[in-house]
């Protein structure tokens, strides 16, 4: 599993012959385990949304703002981007029900969070809560992109999604 996401993460397009080689296992053990190429990725795939669910809910929120926990949110899943990029990377049309259902209830989490911040003003009236949603995996996409090639710091990549996604989707960005 590890050397799948490491390989992935570094070439979506890598095939099961080079995750198996990277993983040090003949193909054939590879395919003991996953039955093809997308098996492989679906199984990555919940392990991601587990693990972003896990720190995620581990978040205390009692007393926060919604800008606070925002904050929260991107500081516990931008460090997990190596598994969060395959997921983003993999396309949903291929992945299993279970994949499909699971980024679904994920993503139903990110509206309650926006939800959250549209009642606590943080958001302008005509900012649609979709796309707000949209915003802010783009940005979790982003910052881990950008962590990745290292043009932004580790420790600044959850403070420069915060202030992107506030700035721009507030009543004052133009």
């Amino acid at each position: 599993m590890e050397a799948g996401i490491t390989a992935l993460a570094d070439n979506p397009e890598a095939s099961l012959s080079a995750i198996a080689d990277a993983a040090g296992v003949s193909r054939a053990t590879l395919h003991r385990y996953f039955p093809d190429r997308q098996a492989l990725i679906d199984t990555i795939s919940l392990q991601a949304i587990r693990e972003t669910d896990a720190a995620v809910h581990a978040i205390d929120w009692e007393g926060m703002t919604s800008q606070e926990y925002l904050l929260a949110v991107f500081e516990v899943v931008i460090p997990l981007g190596d598994r969060y990029h395959v997921l983003s990377r993999a396309p949903l049309d291929a992945a299993s029900d279970a994949v499909r259902e699971a980024h679904a209830r994920q993503l139903r989490g990110v509206d309650t969070m926006v939800r959250w911040m549209a009642r606590e003003g943080l958001l302008a009236s005509k900012v649609p809560v979709a796309w707000a949603v949209l915003v802010i995996d783009a940005l979790i996409y982003a910052a881990w992109t950008a962590v990745r090639d290292g043009t932004v710091a580790p420790r600044d990549a959850a403070a420069l999604a915060c202030r992107t996604c506030l700035r721009g989707l507030s009543e004052n960005a133009q």
